[in-house]
């Protein structure tokens, strides 16, 4: 398995053929989203325009529970993961009401979608608000009964995201919301570790008279505000599924395997807590830098900007789980936002952390190659590019929540945690690695990868030396190139 140019070209092209429609009112109307189940109702072959307000909640001692002493054992490892289950569990609850819409989980936090009442910015963010209250008083009650911690911060933010979903043929379903609310309210989340639920500029300017009030110099929710919001919307499935699981005694046994390689070939569909795989894996995050500027302008253009951001997220996205899936044998988790998260593993019998990262830093390589291909296909111009942040370290995958078809696909370690981290670091495109990743490669590896532009594959494949790279392939076709190789003489005899 490996990058080819001409392959490359081929897939974009038909990747082309499948460029979700945006709705002629571009829009979703008052009457869907006033319906039950906003995000399942929303077609694979559709994209629109949602206006609501986002929330993200962070679970913040998550850190804590991925290594004990300083090493990722599986009791570890089985511990975060418990950890993760219980909150899935009662956060999946949501998705049973009328108040909101899980959009998606990645690893310690929960993306949700507040939609109605239509046309009411100050009432979608009181009943965010009311929703965010409630889930840390559920994540109180369960920590409580089963001895985790419970911490949680919460960022909101509201305004016009495009929505699309995904999920034809083999792949698992991802629900994207791209623009600033999303963006903006996932970045106040991590901007700290403070506890609480916090409102960007935008939602503090849209949210009613007198719910947030200036204390110590900062602007926050008034109490009597939040209170006011619990008692108007009831969340009662999220009040009984924190009950349920507050009282379930019993515990999930998380049971580990090492995968036949490549990842590309672990399902899913076939993972749950008593099956689960871990072993030594690079997780790579590749995230499109400057695509929420580009979705901003694209929904205050009209829908043929909008058809044309639709059209470049569309294929650059599936071009590049391409990339990590067909080309180098990794396993996508999710698609976050604009972001693929990955991982690709190697060594047959035992983990090989060094040819692991070495193909990380190829398959990095290799998106980049493909991100160029697929904006020159498309003809877009748009002023975006491509990080990647890599790191290296034992890593469980499973499936956690609600049995079925909502379970959760995760990935969690550290990881995981690092390797977004990293890739959040990188201004205007480029590629990281992790601290272990930097420390496990080959020297060629470290010297090319380790921060800095992220080269083309041929240029990559030449300087790490490998069987793909053009000028092996010529030093195999035509001998008298080896720099050691006898010079032909002039005359012939």
């Amino acid at each position: 398995m490996s990058w080819n140019a001409d392959h490359a070209k081929s897939r974009i092209r038909e990747y082309l053929k499948t460029v979700p429609e945006v709705d002629r009112h571009v829009a979703l109307d008052s009457a869907t989203v006033a319906k039950r189940g906003l995000l399942s109702r929303m077609p694979l072959s559709e994209a629109f325009v949602v206006e609501g307000a986002h929330v993200y909640g962070q679970l913040l001692d998550v850190e804590d529970l991925v290594a004990d002493r300083g090493q990722e054992t599986e009791a570890a490892h089985r511990r975060l993961l418990g950890f993760l289950h219980m909150h899935y569990r009662v956060w999946d609850s949501i998705v049973d009401g009328d108040d909101g819409d899980r959009v998606d989980y990645h690893g310690a936090r929960l993306h949700a979608v507040i939609a109605s009442p239509a046309g009411d910015p100050a009432a979608q963010i009181e009943r965010a608000v009311a929703l965010a209250r409630k889930l840390t008083e559920a994540a109180k009650k369960v920590s409580q009964a089963h001895g985790f911690p419970s911490r949680i911060r919460f960022g909101i933010d509201h305004g016009k995201c495009l929505a699309m979903t995904t999920g034809r043929g083999a792949h698992e379903k991802d629900t994207l919301f791209l623009g600033r609310p999303a963006n903006h309210a996932a970045k106040l989340v991590a901007a700290g570790a403070e506890e609480g639920i916090f409102l960007t500029e935008t939602a503090q300017k849209r949210v009613a008279v007198g719910a947030v009030r200036k204390s110590a110099g900062i602007m926050t929710l008034d109490e009597a505000y939040v209170q006011g919001a619990v008692r108007k919307y009831g969340f009662d499935s999220l009040d009984r599924t924190a009950s349920a699981v507050a009282f379930d005694s019993s515990e999930p046994m998380f049971r580990f395997k090492r995968p036949a390689l490549p990842l590309s070939t672990v399902k899913f569909s076939e993972l749950a807590p008593a099956n689960s795989v871990r072993m030594g894996m690079a997780s790579i995050f590749a995230d499109i830098d400057g695509f929420t500027n580009f979705v901003d302008q694209a929904i205050n253009g009209g829908s043929d900007k909008i058809r044309e951001a639709v059209k470049v997220v569309h294929v650059i996205r599936e071009e590049l789980n391409a990339v990590l899936k067909e080309d180098f044998g990794g396993k996508r988790v999710r698609f976050i936002g604009d972001c693929i998260h990955g991982c690709v593993a190697e060594g047959e019998r035992a983990d090989d952390a060094t040819k692991t990262v070495r193909q990380a830093a190829l398959c990095a390589a290799a998106m980049r190659s493909s991100f160029d291909l697929c904006l020159e296909i498309v003809g877009s111009k748009a002023t975006i590019d491509l990080a990647v942040g890599i790191e290296y370290g034992q890593t469980p995958m499973t499936r956690l929540g609600q049995r079925g078809e909502e379970s959760v696909r995760c990935a969690a370690s550290k990881a995981t945690i690092e390797a977004e981290r990293t890739q959040q670091t990188i201004e205007r495109g480029g590629v990281r690695l992790g601290a272990v990743a930097s420390s496990v490669a080959d020297q060629a590896v470290r010297k090319h990868f380790s921060s800095g532009r992220l080269m083309s594959f041929d240029s990559a494949s030449d300087l790490l030396w490998t069987a793909q790279a053009p000028a092996v392939q010529i030093l195999r076709n035509e001998p008298e190139a080896r720099p050691h190789a006898a010079p032909k003489s002039p005359f012939r005899g």
